[in-house]
């Protein structure tokens, strides 16, 4: 059985203006209140969510970690982390995760657990419908700040690394349906983003993991 064929992770802009246009709980305001930058759905530019395949036995992607365009900086955060999970490597989980932060040590927990199965995931990127940001005007932006995404993913496959077992599957990580996460960042000494946590608080039947995202 081959992987499931990747799609490239995109910010669909009219299914935004729909969902800004109809309503949405999560990520619009409501409709008499003042529309304030933390409270605005966000059309980022399709090409902000554009992905190549994370596969094995390739070099890291480039990271765009800085700055203020939260949706550019999340996707790179995105691309890196299921590149990382599909070259499992402990030490290079706080390169995207804040150290001390629940999203680090549950990619240096997956991470771990994948070196000693001797496994990757063969990953699926996320579809993004929606995201909502704050912006960076008129008031800057702190060293924390979070944004939610809606964002759906098919399950992803974890197959074992030995030549020549490519085609079993030794389990899957579960499905994630249609739904808005929640993604706190925090900005380092070195002016970098990095995942702090990951949450999905509008469904409490999920675990808290970035690895429910990735």
């Amino acid at each position: 059985m081959q992987p499931t064929p990747r799609r490239a992770l995109r910010l669909t802009a009219a299914l935004a203006a729909a969902c800004a246009l109809t309503g949405c709980s999560v990520l619009t305001a409501s409709t008499a209140a003042t529309p304030t930058p933390e409270a605005t759905l966000q059309a980022a530019p399709t090409s902000t969510f554009v992905q190549t395949p994370a596969v094995p036995d390739t070099s890291a992607p480039g990271l765009s970690n800085t700055g203020t365009n939260l949706p550019v900086v999340v996707a790179s955060l995105i691309k890196y982390g299921q590149w990382l999970i599909a070259n499992p490597d402990p030490s290079k989980a706080t390169t995207i995760a804040a150290p001390g932060c629940g999203a680090a040590n549950q990619l240096i927990a997956e991470t771990q657990s994948l070196v000693d199965q001797g496994a990757y995931v063969a990953t699926v990127t996320p579809t993004v419908t929606a995201v909502r940001w704050p912006s960076a005007s008129p008031v800057p932006l702190g060293d924390r700040t979070s944004l939610d995404i809606q964002v759906s993913r098919p399950a992803e496959p974890v197959k074992p690394r030995k030549n020549g077992k490519q085609t079993q599957i030794l389990s899957y990580l579960p499905e994630l349906k249609a739904t808005t996460v929640r993604i706190s960042l925090v900005r380092g000494a070195d002016k970098k983003w990095r995942f702090c946590d990951v949450s999905t608080p509008l469904d409490g039947s999920r675990a808290d993991s970035v690895t429910v995202l990735l």
